[in-house]
């Protein structure tokens, strides 16, 4: 994908002390959590027509722990489908 599309597909907004890089289809972000491992904010998914939970993580790959940590999360949220 060229960097004209991808400009045209993302935006960036500052969510407290972090700025989130999001596909346009997620829209009015709001903190919801934050912890050691990152930031988790609400938007509502225009392509879905439901909201949904963003977390940023901050510094996923400083070190093997957290690389495992970030992956195993990862895996474990493909496989949840919850209401909420």
């Amino acid at each position: 994908m060229n960097r004209n599309k991808r400009e045209k597909e993302y935006y960036s907004i500052d969510v407290g002390d972090s700025t989130f890089t999001v596909l346009k289809r997620y829209q009015n972000l709001r903190p919801i959590g934050s912890g050691a491992q990152g930031i988790v904010c609400s938007a509502f998914d225009h392509v879905l027509e439901r909201n949904v939970a963003i977390k940023k993580l901050s510094r996923p790959f400083q070190n093997q722990t957290h690389a495992k940590r970030a992956y195993r999360e990862l895996v474990l949220m493909k496989c949840v489908n919850h209401k909420n």
